[in-house]
Parts: C-alpha cells; sequence; structure tokens
C-alpha cells in the first residue's frame, strides 16, 4: 500500500535539545505543536513503507556521513516554516538531495535546507518578531551519521521514526 513517506536528519542529543527547548517555548508562546527538530532531506515520498526502509539502506550506503552548519533565522509564508533557522548549503548536502530524488524516482521542486522552530498560519509580522526574538548559539553545526523514515503527515503526533538507518562508515 503507498503512502507518504520522509527522510529526516536528526541533530545529536546536545543540538537538539537546545532546539526542543526553542520549539517548546515558541509553541507555548505562539499556540504552536510540539514537534521533534529535524531537517527533511526529502519530502512527500509516495511509496510502501518497505521501500521507503529499503531505498534509504540504498541511499545511505553510498553517502558518508557529513558536516551541515546551521545559518540564519528566518520564516516563510507556509504553515510548517512558519519560522526556521536555515541550514547553510554544503556541496555534499545537496548532493545527498540529488541522490535521495533519483533513488525515490522523484522531481521535487525546491529543496531548501532548514529546521522548522515553529509551525502555525501566523501573520507575516507575527512571524518575523519571532524569527527576531529568536537566539541560538553561534555556529551550532553537527555531522549527519544516519537518515530517519518518518510518515508523512499533517499531525507531528504522527511522526515516529520507522526506521534509523547508518550512513556509510556512520556510527
Amino acid at each position: 500500500m503507498k503512502n507518504l513517506y520522509t527522510l529526516w536528519m536528526i541533530p545529536p542529543p546536545e543540538i537538539k535539545k537546545v532546539l526542543e527547548d526553542v520549539i517548546r517555548k515558541l509553541g507555548d508562546k505562539y499556540k504552536g505543536p510540539y514537534f521533534e527538530p529535524h531537517m527533511t532531506l526529502l519530502g512527500n515520498i509516495p511509496c510502501s513503507k518497505e521501500d521507503a526502509v529499503e531505498k534509504t539502506k540504498i541511499l545511505c550506503k553510498d553517502t558518508k556521513p557529513f558536516e551541515i552548519s546551521l545559518g540564519e533565522i528566518s520564516f516563510s509564508t507556509t504553515y510548517f516554516q512558519s519560522v526556521f533557522v536555515r541550514i547553510k548549503c554544503s556541496a555534499s548536502l545537496m548532493e545527498s538531495n540529488l541522490k535521495a530524488k533519483e533513488v525515490f524516482k522523484l522531481e521535487n521542486d525546491l529543496f531548501m535546507p532548514h529546521m522548522s522552530l515553529i509551525y502555525g498560519d501566523h501573520q507575516m509580522k507575527l512571524r518575523e518578531n519571532i524569527a527576531s526574538e529568536v537566539k541560538l548559539p553561534a555556529n551550532l553545526s553537527f555531522k549527519v551519521k544516519k537518515l530517519v523514515v518518518t510518515p508523512c503527515t499533517n499531525d507531528p503526533k504522527d511522526w515516529i521514526h520507522l526506521a534509523e538507518i547508518n550512513l556509510a562508515f556512520g556510527s
């Protein structure tokens, strides 16, 4: 049976905790849902759960761990990108997205690497204000060592880890 799946990159515990605290505080203050900090490598993948896991294993076998760095805080017009921290582009990150599209035979449009900090249908001025109040430690970065397969739904409560697959030589 075909459903939709998503491939995530999850920060390690120390960075995850920093982001979880921000997500929780913003969610409480501005009435947004809680969700696990993550960067979506590829979303809206139509396939069976088994295919999602098997193809992610193929992708991970050809992808070495790499560093990603968090950048500036920004905001957008969509619910799931209300306020977010940009991920600085690198060749490794962009190549991983291209490989994922190839493995899953998808032609997704734009890849804008980011980690959301709050979801919601907030007014643009409020999004701008929220973005300006968020303060993260300088130079946050981490090594991506695995990909996580999750269901792609509109409810963060459904976003469970169906599989966690190490990248090549990752541990």
